[in-house]
């Protein structure tokens, strides 16, 4: 009776530590932990974010100073991001955010016992940057007025 309780106890337990399916990057795969895995996959997202949004090409969108665009995005059952959500200053930002999320590359889905995933993942991201617009300065004396 004891080796029985035992034996069912073993086996519901790799059944649980197995059961929980998520996706991963090359990077995150060797993760165990499902909370760690996460945690590694939304910074690898960050990373993307940071190396390809295009800030020279918002930047007369921008305000001078700090900006920030709120997202908020799922990750379906293919591992590939989806409803992507961006909340900022100007629509050219949100354009852009939406624009470097979709095109990060399709996650790996980490294989499970039963084959099937669970439910779409949601995340949320911040993405922040600082704008310095310099100010030119003309003296009133070096204007000059040009017409047709």
């Amino acid at each position: 009776m004891k080796t029985l309780f035992t034996s069912a106890l073993v086996m519901m337990t790799c059944f649980m530590s197995f059961s929980q399916s998520s996706f991963t990057t090359k990077k995150c795969k060797n993760s165990t932990n499902e909370r760690v895995r996460k945690n590694c996959v939304i910074k690898e997202i960050q990373k993307y974010v940071n190396n390809n949004y295009d800030i020279t090409a918002i930047s007369s969108d921008a305000k001078p100073g700090a900006n920030r665009i709120y997202t908020r995005f799922k990750i379906d059952t293919t591992g590939e991001i989806t409803d992507i959500q961006a909340k900022a200053s100007s629509f050219p930002l949100e354009i852009e955010a939406i624009r470097v999320l979709a095109s990060f590359p399709d996650l790996i889905p980490i294989a499970n016992t039963d084959n099937t995933l669970e439910s779409e993942d949601i995340y949320t991201l911040l993405i922040t940057f600082e704008v310095n617009k310099t100010q030119i300065e003309i003296n009133p004396t070096e204007k000059q007025l040009t017409g047709n």
